[in-house]
């Protein structure tokens, strides 16, 4: 009796894995083929077979680890990007987050990677959700691992692409530590002597303290105090010039800009800060 429930039982996880096997290979497949085109899928079906034949190296975190997708199709040459003469290419970004954090994310990433001249055709933001859509005429589709290795060093994950059409695609984001490129690390009980030849500074904070902020001579001070998705909590805008103030940090502040409200050049030559 008990082998034969033990058999049972070693039948019933068969059948549950190659359900679960056969669920991750339809998922995969779905998702090539929305990647590279019906046409092109076919074609190559024996060859994306051989490539894609461990399914499991494909999966991360029970869904599709996109990252590693996209790398084997650029691999194996089967992801094309290049149109035969430039034309209007759509990116959509959605996520969970601020509008203004998307937007800046997304403007960094497509102006360190060369393009210079995109506007944004859609915002929307709704149930704290918020979608961009950035528009530019270009000769092929930014490349896809480029931008989500960009987006992983400011701490957010693509958790899928979607091929709307050769020319529109859609990238659905999450956040998990936001970073600003730009912006310095301050821990506590920590000095920082900073440089920055636009006048403007950006902090990354972890931990709640008083900043005190120094420069050579006089200036304007203008601080932002920013959560984790660069929603504004609280800031400070004086009228007298100082050599230094003084701002309590709050729980929840993530990051801090400084600068000049009358002229950011007048920091050009630098700042002191110190985190208690």
């Amino acid at each position: 009796m008990r082998k034969r429930i033990m058999r049972a039982c070693i039948k019933k996880c068969f059948v549950l894995f190659l359900c679960a096997h056969s669920l991750w290979s339809d998922a995969l497949d779905e998702k090539i083929k929305n990647l590279i085109g019906e046409r092109n899928y076919k074609v190559n079906a024996n060859f994306i077979q051989n490539i894609f034949r461990d399914k499991s190296a494909f999966y991360a975190n029970g869904g599709i680890n996109m990252k590693n997708v996209v790398q084997a199709l650029k691999n194996n040459g089967l992801l094309i990007l290049k149109f035969p003469s430039p034309l209007e290419v759509q990116l959509t970004f959605v996520a969970r987050t601020s509008p203004i954090l998307l937007n800046r994310t997304i403007n960094d990433i497509l102006s360190s990677m060369g393009y210079a001249f995109f506007n944004v055709q859609k915002a929307d933001y709704h149930n704290g959700i918020t979608t961009l859509s950035f528009v530019f005429v270009t000769e092929h589709t930014p490349d896809l691992g480029i931008i989500m290795s960009e987006l992983e060093k400011r701490g957010i994950s693509c958790i899928d692409i979607k091929h709307q059409s050769a020319q529109n695609w859609e990238y659905l984001l999450e956040i998990n530590n936001p970073q600003i490129p730009n912006a310095r690390l301050l821990l506590a009980n920590q000095a920082l002597s900073l440089r920055d030849v636009s006048g403007q500074y950006w902090l990354s904070l972890q931990t709640q303290g008083k900043m005190k902020i120094s420069a050579q001579s006089k200036w304007y001070p203008r601080i932002v105090l920013y959560d984790r998705h660069l929603r504004i909590l609280d800031s400070l805008l004086s009228g007298d010039s100082k050599t230094s103030v003084s701002v309590k940090i709050p729980q929840g502040v993530s990051f801090v800009m400084i600068t000049d409200s009358n002229n950011p050049a007048n920091l050009r030559s630098g700042i002191n800060v110190q985190f208690d």
